[in-house]
């Protein structure tokens, strides 16, 4: 009796990007991402178990996935920028952007995302390295914090972390008056009484004024994957 033919299924390379994701572990700290209307990716990292409570998350089960309703959503990307989370181009950029930090060091000719060659990506933008901290006293106002980096071009010699171990003090705190107090003691930050008032690198008010991204367009969660792909097919072909 002749044997069936076995079934043979061709599948493409798996994209490594995740529209729908709201929180992301890792083996150290978390991830917060929110999904703009107008196309980028807001991302928090770290997220911190204050941060957490200060979105009203439960910090050992946050959500895992964005609001299905995009209002709901823009609601939310407004409410991360406010604890220092970042507007990437893309989920691409963040991942290119967080591997040239990882790779200050060497190694820059190596892919990301298996298609994107560090060594040829644009150098980060001021907005992109920066480093920001923010508290929100129960008092009242918003203090922030925020720095050069030196794993990419310093801008800002005068302005670099005074001292690394006050930046893992901070994930210390028990509560946002306290790590109010430590920004306001450790890391020289700058109260402001409305966040209106803020001139910084930050992204707190970006949802005024942006409209464009660091290097390129905001993309859409659709865009970032076609960008992909034609990367990733090209370098593969």
């Amino acid at each position: 009796m002749p044997s069936t033919p076995a079934k043979i299924h061709l599948c493409g390379p798996s994209i490594p990007y995740n529209q729908t994701i709201r929180t992301r572990f890792t083996d150290t700290a978390a991830k917060l991402y929110a999904w703009p209307s107008r196309g980028g990716v807001i991302i928090l990292d770290p997220a911190t178990a204050i941060d957490l409570d200060f979105l009203g998350f439960e910090p050992l089960d946050p959500p895992r996935k964005r609001h299905d309703d995009q209002a709901a959503e823009d609601a939310f990307c407004q409410r991360l920028l406010q604890l220092g989370a970042k507007w990437w181009d893309s989920e691409a950029r963040y991942n290119i952007v967080t591997a040239i930090e990882a790779c200050a060091a060497g190694f820059m000719e190596q892919r990301v995302d298996r298609a994107y060659r560090l060594d040829e990506e644009p150098e980060p933008t001021m907005r992109e390295k920066r480093l920001v901290r923010v508290g929100w006293p129960s008092t009242g106002g918003v203090w922030v914090a925020e720095f050069d980096t030196t794993w990419a071009v310093v801008d800002e010699e005068d302005n670099l972390v005074p001292e690394w171990e006050d930046l893992g003090r901070l994930t210390m705190a028990r509560t946002m008056d306290e790590r109010c107090k430590l920004l306001r003691d450790r890391l020289r930050a700058r109260f402001y009484g409305d966040l209106r008032d803020y001139e910084g690198y930050g992204f707190f008010n970006a949802w005024e004024w942006k409209e464009d991204g660091e290097v390129g367009p905001l993309l859409q969660p659709a865009e970032t994957v076609e960008a992909w792909s034609n990367a990733y097919y090209s370098f593969s072909g």
